[in-house]
């Protein structure tokens, strides 16, 4: 089964150009950590895993009170200004917390740099 078919029967409401950008970036991430060029089939399930993760954290930020990199508190006394996370500083912990939950399964298909 393909990692976008696997990926339309989890996650219905989500358009096929969104799916294949998580999908490009959590096979791209992947790749970097296995040292791999191309995903084995063993892996769709996986990765697949991965882009629902990545979709479910990327929706929960999205439903916070204030948007990203917004304006978040301002005090007047010694002028201090507050702002929201950046997207790209969410993103990349969102990634890294990912990689780590599925670190025992990628660590099977992991190969080493000379």
């Amino acid at each position: 089964m393909k990692i976008i078919e696997i990926l339309q029967s989890k996650l219905k409401d989500v358009s096929e150009d969104e799916l294949s950008l998580l999908i490009a970036e959590v096979e791209q991430v992947v790749k970097n950590y296995c040292n791999i060029r191309s995903i084995p089939e063993e892996l769709n399930f996986t990765v697949a895993n991965m882009v629902v993760d990545l979709y479910n954290k990327q929706n929960e930020s999205d439903g916070e009170s204030a948007p990203l990199g917004s304006v978040i508190s301002i005090k007047e006394g010694d002028a201090t200004v507050q702002f929201g996370a950046q997207r790209k500083e969410l993103s990349q912990f969102s990634m890294e917390s990912i990689l780590y939950s599925y670190k025992e399964q990628l660590n099977i298909f992991r190969k080493i740099r000379w």
